[in-house]
């Protein structure tokens, strides 16, 4: 009977706290603060709208000097050229297909950043792998046997954070990949 006696007097006290703290006191409520720039923004999209523009005008500009070659524009913001191309097969790889390859990443003035020989040959899943932008993109360009180089301007490469190993923030880069099998899954 003490427990229920109790719960008489503080049910009482509950409601009356309650009714006070929802009554409007005629207070408005205040806007959250925001603490983000506008102008920061626009100037990060600026700057990269010109990195990209710097970017592709160097690279427009080595692909107009390259006689030797014939480039392909990708429409996937990337250039290529064929090494060798394989005139006999049809068959590109797509999403989920197992693609042995060998590849090489420079940078554009040709220095190797990573070698054929020290990647080594790789079984790449088409699309379910954590591959930049342009390599995923590049590997489905291509059939068994074919063996392109591919100029990627940085957005379509590692971007602003490279791989944190070798490649800097921001490295454009030229990559060549050879298919040597696929393997299709569907």
């Amino acid at each position: 009977m003490q427990m229920n006696r109790k719960y008489l007097y503080i049910i009482p006290l509950l409601l009356f706290l309650f009714s006070f703290s929802c009554k409007n006191n005629n207070q408005s409520s205040r806007a959250p603060i925001s603490h983000r720039h506008k102008g920061v923004d626009m100037k990060s999209v600026n700057m990269n709208k010109e990195l990209n523009n710097r970017e592709e005008t160097y690279i427009e500009k080595m692909i107009k000097e390259d006689s030797l070659h014939q480039y392909i524009d990708s429409h996937h913001g990337f250039w290529y050229y064929y090494i060798s191309e394989n005139e006999k097969d049809n068959i590109f790889p797509r999403e989920g297909d197992k693609v042995t390859l060998k590849y090489e990443i420079k940078d554009l003035s040709g220095n190797t950043i990573y070698s054929f020989n020290e990647i080594g040959e790789k079984i790449y899943h088409v699309d379910h792998e954590n591959y930049f932008r342009g390599f995923r993109e590049a590997v489905k360009l291509l059939k068994k046997d074919e063996e392109a180089e591919f100029l990627f301007p940085s957005n379509a490469a590692y971007g602003y954070h490279g791989d944190e190993k070798k490649i800097g923030n921001n490295v454009p880069l030229k990559v060549k990949i050879k298919i040597l099998k696929i393997k299709k899954t569907k």
